[in-house]
């Protein structure tokens, strides 16, 4: 009797070990800080294989998503880390594969765009349908890190290339409210909120180059009003739908929260240019992201609104995906309440965030690049 419930406690005290193990072990994967040389050596890994990689089925001029969603994040990480070491191989890297994307480009390739039947100086993307074309996010979100890269190193070759990409698209805005809306050929519908805000804070940015159209901010300032037409009150914060139409009603379902942590970029990139002066804007989101009712209970929102509450972190089935990850940008509203918030739910929710600060969306990497650029990770 004595020996089993000595071997029942042992067995007990090994499990009980075992679990503080795994939790120990998971919560160094979220808060541990990389050295200089692991996170240089990550990047430039995680970047050359999105270039040379051939797994995805893409056929080489099909593959503009792909580059957006990595390199929008990941080039941007580079630059963040330069700023915080002004070790110049973060600017080196970001100038390489800046070119190589560069020769890739549709105009390098020779090939016409399906829906507009004319070569772009852009990266295309081959849609489920068999049509190749081009997108205003895909355009945004891989001359982000150029503009910003040239204009710290006053590199004009790629500032111009930028600047040629993003202008392809200008004359494709249509008015509104006193600002501009997208139109997406393919499908047929207008261009979801955050696709356009990604190009508008890209138009933005490169708005900074002397020799950038003068053009840039006034169309960056015309998207960011068309979404303020649609911001409602709702509760203690605010909300607005994904994809609005002129004639959408204004109660529409509200965008997901990992599709909002893109949106925000817009007005964060204006503030950060200049263009834009009122910071009422980010009064607004901070409000709308800490006091949302499932914010407040230490979960994570499926949608800015209050229209549909949905705990992200009750749901088993999201277990290791990237989405819940695109809500992390919100950190870079730079106000201080939400960075904690941020960097709560990452370390509290290890289930979602199975690889920390490192897994999953690379807008991950990328806020840990700007939450450490501003000393806030030990």
């Amino acid at each position: 009797m004595s020996n089993g419930g000595n071997g029942s406690m042992k067995f007990i005290t090994f499990l009980f070990v075992a679990v503080l193990t795994v939790a120990s072990a998971q919560a160094q994967t979220n808060t541990t800080r990389l050295t200089d040389e692991q996170i240089f050596k990550s990047l430039s890994k995680k970047l050359d294989y999105m270039i040379t990689r051939t797994d995805h089925g893409l056929s080489k001029g099909g593959r503009g998503r792909l580059f957006a969603w990595y390199w929008g994040y990941l080039g941007r990480a580079s630059l963040m880390m330069y700023e915080s070491t002004k070790d110049e191989r973060f600017l080196d890297l970001v100038r390489d594969i800046s070119l190589r994307l560069i020769e890739v480009r549709d105009d390098k390739l020779g090939l016409v765009d399906d829906e507009r039947k004319r070569i772009l100086p852009n990266w295309g993307t081959q849609y489920k349908n068999g049509i190749r074309a081009n997108e205003v996010t895909s355009a945004g979100l891989i001359t982000l890190p150029m503009c910003q890269y040239a204009r710290i190193r006053g590199d004009e070759v790629i500032g111009r290339a930028a600047i040629k990409s993003l202008s392809a698209f200008l004359d494709e805005r249509q008015p509104a409210f006193g600002g501009y809306y997208f139109h997406h050929y393919t499908q047929d519908i207008v261009e979801p909120l955050n696709h356009t805000h990604v190009y508008g804070a890209a138009l933005a940015h490169c708005s900074l180059l002397p020799y950038a159209p003068k053009l840039f901010p006034e169309v960056a300032m015309g998207i960011h009003k068309y979404w303020e037409h649609f911001i409602r009150k709702d509760g203690d914060g605010y909300s607005w739908p994904y994809k609005p139409a002129p004639d959408s009603p204004l109660d529409e379902k509200s965008e997901a929260v990992w599709k909002a942590g893109v949106t925000v970029e817009l007005p964060i990139a204006l503030i950060e240019t200049g263009i834009m002066k009122d910071t009422k804007i980010i009064d607004q989101m901070e409000q709308t992201f800490l006091n949302h009712p499932v914010v407040k209970k230490g979960g994570i929102p499926q949608f800015i609104g209050t229209d549909v509450v949905i705990d992200l972190s009750e749901r088993d089935k999201l277990d290791g995906s990237s989405l819940p990850g695109l809500f992390v940008p919100f950190a870079m509203l730079k106000r201080p309440k939400v960075e904690k918030a941020v960097m709560a739910m990452v370390e509290n929710h290890p289930k979602l965030f199975s690889r920390g600060w490192f897994g999953g969306s690379r807008s991950m990497f990328m806020t840990y690049a700007y939450l450490r650029s501003r000393d806030l990770l030990k």
